[in-house]
């Protein structure tokens, strides 16, 4: 018996030299995605998790490619990465001009994310289109893109405030510090709910856009071949109502992660 053995074990050490790599290898494609967007993405125990995060590492094992997602910064980290092509894929992303420079885009979107308009509870106003947002203050996460349109639109007539994450966001909105956050309605009620404080704001009826996410590339990527095939696993039939599981999984779980105790503390402006 321990002849068999040793001749498997020599056996094997022949076979692995001879394809020049371990049985166990396994190709790896970098990426990244928001740190602070649930329940798409969000950065968890340096890892970034979500619907987006679990979408691409799926389809991407389906093909045989394992995808690292440590996080590796904020959502403008991501972006700068994806452009210098020290990062092969963005997890999902509206897609704009600027971006597809340096990204290849998948036609299919991976979810779709109806952004809303929050304002603090008493502090509503009508809002049936764009411009009655004209002449007041609103506040956005850094980087954030809710589509070219309507960023135009805010850059040409909006005073937006930029902070650093979510609690800065709701923060100035609790202070009265701003008027308004155009913010995506799944990720905003999933992180108010958090903290226990769902019912301290309003969700606007009329949906500001709805918003296509997509999954990327860095055009540099060695992946970038693969993209037709992560598609086509996107267009079966089931993909649809499967993200849809997905987006209430990630909310509970985000909920969950978050002491409904903890409280909003007064903003750190960063100007």
């Amino acid at each position: 018996m321990d002849k068999i053995s040793k001749y498997q074990a020599t056996l094997l050490v022949i076979l692995m030299s001879l394809f020049n790599a371990p049985l166990f290898s396994q190709e790896v494609a970098s990426a990244c995605g928001h740190h602070d967007y649930p329940p798409w993405n969000w950065s968890k125990n340096k890892k970034i998790v979500g619907v987006c995060a679990e979408v691409t590492e799926k389809l991407f094992a389906n093909i045989g490619v394992k995808v690292d997602l440590t996080y590796i910064g904020p959502w403008k980290r991501c972006q700068k990465n994806i452009e210098a092509s020290l990062i092969d894929i963005n997890i999902c992303s509206f897609m704009t001009p600027k971006r597809q420079n340096y990204s290849e885009y998948i036609a299919t979107p991976m979810g779709y994310n109806e952004n809303a308009i929050f304002v603090k509870k008493g502090r509503e106003f009508q809002f049936t289109q764009w411009s009655d947002l004209n002449g007041k203050v609103g506040v956005m996460m850094r980087g954030v893109s809710i589509g070219k349109d309507f960023d135009n639109f805010l850059e040409q007539n909006i005073q937006v405030q930029r902070v650093n994450n979510n609690k800065q966001v709701f923060g100035l909105l609790e202070l009265e510090r701003a008027d308004f956050t155009p913010y995506g309605r799944y990720a905003g009620i999933a992180f108010l709910q958090s903290l226990n404080m769902r019912q301290q704001f309003t969700i606007l009826d009329k949906p500001v856009v709805q918003g296509k996410l997509y999954i990327s590339m860095s055009k540099h990527s060695k992946y970038l071949h693969l993209l037709p095939e992560i598609e086509a696993l996107m267009q079966e039939p089931t993909y649809s109502e499967w993200v849809s599981q997905l987006i209430k999984k990630y909310a509970d779980i985000y909920a969950n992660d978050i002491s409904t105790s903890q409280k909003l503390l007064p903003p750190d402006i960063v100007q």
